[in-house]
């Protein structure tokens, strides 16, 4: 049997957005049963937990009689080419997939993260109004280039959905506050496809389900710090 895990309960901004969607909507998208480990701040600091994930965090991928993996880049990828869906049967495609698919993760999600950290992680707000035009015409200029890279196409590669697809749009959720994709229209058509795929919608409701259940106490986030 497959666990991941997941965080019990993260700030509204996050709800539906950390990673562990990712690896919820492959499972689903290939039918592989799974059951999910819900994580408080002291599990995710605990030695054990960081001797499966380095940096202390979610989602893992546990598997029995595998190592445990983590990434979700590398997650997803394995659980596609294991099941042989989403992945094009080509050779030739299948290489301009992976190209998209990392692009999705190198070229495209650290500059929105930037925009991510600003509008999130900083407090100060001298710092925040000096640092956000700067990360905010990045992200604009790098989205552009992914509209025309994507063109008039459905999809990143080919004529069918891959997992290029679940990643990049993954990715541009990021891009939903502020609302930059509503400056390319082509790009919020995109992802609109992508999450009408009934994989997403259940993994985005399973993850949200258990946000539902918690609240920060259950995250014991004083005990961790002290």
């Amino acid at each position: 049997m497959i666990t991941i895990t997941a965080f019990k309960w993260v700030p509204p901004f996050a709800q539906g957005n950390v990673r562990d969607h990712r690896v919820r909507w492959i499972l689903d998208e290939v039918g592989w049963p799974y059951r999910v480990r819900l994580l408080d701040a002291e599990d995710q600091r605990s030695a054990p937990y960081r001797s499966r994930q380095p940096f202390g965090q979610v989602p893992i991928m546990e598997e029995d009689g595998r190592p445990p993996l983590f990434e979700t880049g590398a997650i997803v990828l394995d659980v596609a080419t294991r099941a042989g869906m989403l992945v094009p049967a080509d050779a030739d495609q299948r290489s301009t997939m992976l190209s998209w698919y990392f692009a999705a993760l190198n070229s495209v999600e650290p500059f929105l993260m930037n925009v991510a950290e600003v509008e999130f992680f900083m407090d100060d707000e001298t710092d925040k109004a000096r640092r956000r035009p700067a990360v905010l015409d990045a992200a604009r200029k790098r989205l552009g280039e992914l509209a025309r890279g994507l063109g008039e196409r459905r999809w990143l590669v080919g004529e069918d959905f891959t997992i290029a697809d679940l990643m990049m749009s993954s990715v541009l959720k990021i891009a939903r506050s502020p609302d930059l994709l509503a400056e390319f229209p082509p790009l919020r058509a995109y992802q609109d496809r992508c999450f009408d795929r009934p994989a997403y919608r259940k993994a985005i409701a399973d993850q949200c389900a258990a946000f539902e259940r918690h609240s920060a106490e259950d995250m014991k986030f004083g005990s961790a710090a002290a």
